[in-house]
């Protein structure tokens, strides 16, 4: 009996191990895709398909999780929410783009950077709602302040984390 016991514990870790590797890959992808749009030309395009991105690895991330996908209102109405309560970040790191004003160096300064910055926003909003799913949405009701620490803790990482990622990609 205590063996069906171990042996059911067992399967359920390799379950819900699974299920973090897959939203890791999940995650990994759309920060990724994200970093590819510092090319767009237009600042406000680039920002509508960030967004565009960010809804999508929602929806895939509550796939893994087998969580209800939530509708396009519901998800707009989240992730504006989730924004709002973060935007004087988001926003700010993306307002320093005064350099690209400087011929050549200036624009490859500031699609680098606008890449970083899309990598390490995609990624914290990723592990946001990896959070909020894994804990049976939940998260998402935590304080502001809260969401806003973990945003801020997930974004440094994720501007971490983009750089072997930018490489990687080239590789693979």
């Amino acid at each position: 009996m205590s063996e069906d016991i171990d042996a059911l514990a067992s399967q359920t870790h390799d379950v819900s191990s699974g299920r973090e590797r897959r939203a890791e890959l999940c995650i990994r992808n759309h920060v990724i895709a994200a970093m590819g749009c510092a090319l767009i030309p237009s600042f406000i395009i680039d920002v509508a398909v960030v967004t565009g991105i960010e809804v999508k690895m929602i929806r895939d991330l509550a796939a893994i999780y087998d969580f209800p996908v939530p509708r396009k209102l519901v998800a707009y109405k989240i992730l504006l929410s989730l924004i709002g309560s973060i935007a004087p970040l988001y926003f700010a790191a993306k307002a320093k783009s005064a350099v690209k004003g400087v011929p050549l160096f200036g624009h490859a300064t500031y699609i680098g950077f606008l890449s970083l910055t899309n990598a390490a926003a995609v990624y914290a909003v990723g592990k946001i709602f990896q959070k909020h799913y894994e804990t049976g949405g939940n998260f998402l009701g935590s304080k502001k302040s809260t969401l806003k620490n973990y945003f801020e803790t997930q974004y440094t990482q994720g501007k971490q984390l983009a750089p072997g990622l930018r490489a990687e990609s080239r590789l693979g």
